[in-house]
């Protein structure tokens, strides 16, 4: 009954099981023969016949009474095991599609700097190919997750304008390298994954008042996107001029730069 049962689980019917176990231990059978050992009418045998001959699990061996003879275990299993396959990568494919197409637009917001942190692990746990990070404190909490992405060849980077520890996690790193002072309170994380989903926090008031928000929406993704990258670019003009190159006629301004300015 077990391996009825296993047999089952591998796209078998009941009778189709049973007909397979009969003709494996035998000579080639009939019909006939078959409905007699299993003790089942004839028209079921022959309809079982017929798909288990789709399904290659039994050959006939043509003569004035059709004979049947079970395929061989190592063949009939081979070919499962190619067909799952296939099936699974295929419908990995569809069901992606299928569920990205369905996608509705969805914003959540949540509290606490702990929250904060599962978050962004969730999220990076999902990356298939990019994940862009911009941060002002140590991002050791997302080493195991960030080492698995490095392992699957999954492009990161890391923007940040202080000198966090990085403890030989394997990312592409940007920063303006700032000392972390003792009163430095960590207040930014910015994730954005594979440029359909992104991550903003802030907690410049403490620990407990961390508030952030993740979001599927394209222009919050695209914004956040863009942000890292300026960054990135900004950093590297410096290192390539030796200097802020915004400081040469370029500032606009506006309350913001003067707020930059102070905080700096």
């Amino acid at each position: 009954m077990n391996l009825i049962e296993n047999l089952e689980r591998l796209n078998f019917s009941r009778l189709e099981a049973q007909i397979y176990l009969a003709l494996l231990d035998s000579e080639p059978m009939s019909a006939y023969q078959l409905a007699k050992k299993i003790e089942m009418s004839r028209p079921a045998i022959y309809n079982s016949l017929e798909h288990m001959l789709d399904k290659g699990m039994v050959s006939v061996i043509p003569n004035s009474t059709s004979l049947y003879t079970a395929q061989s275990p190592e063949v009939i299993l081979e070919k499962i095991k190619t067909e799952m396959t296939e099936g699974l990568a295929v419908a990995k494919k569809e069901l992606k599609r299928y569920r990205e197409a369905k996608h509705e637009e969805m914003t959540l917001h949540f509290r606490g700097f702990q929250t904060v942190i599962q978050k962004a692990k969730e999220m990076v746990k999902t990356a298939d190919r990019e994940v862009y990070i911009n941060l002002d404190f140590d991002i050791t909490f997302l080493k195991e997750e960030l080492e698995k992405l490095s392992q699957k060849g999954i492009k990161v980077l890391v923007f940040s304008f202080y000198d966090i520890k990085t403890e030989g996690i394997k990312a592409e790193y940007y920063s303006h390298c700032r000392r972390i002072e003792k009163e430095h309170i960590p207040s930014r994380l910015m994730i954005v994954v594979d440029g359909k989903e992104a991550l903003a926090a802030d907690g410049s008031g403490g620990e407990e008042a961390w508030k952030g928000m993740v979001s599927n929406n394209t222009l919050f993704v695209n914004m956040l996107s863009e942000h890292i990258h300026n960054d990135i670019y900004l950093l590297k003009l410096k290192k390539k001029y030796g200097k802020e190159i915004y400081e040469d006629g370029l500032f606009l301004h506006t309350d913001f730069e003067e707020r930059r300015r102070k905080e700096k």
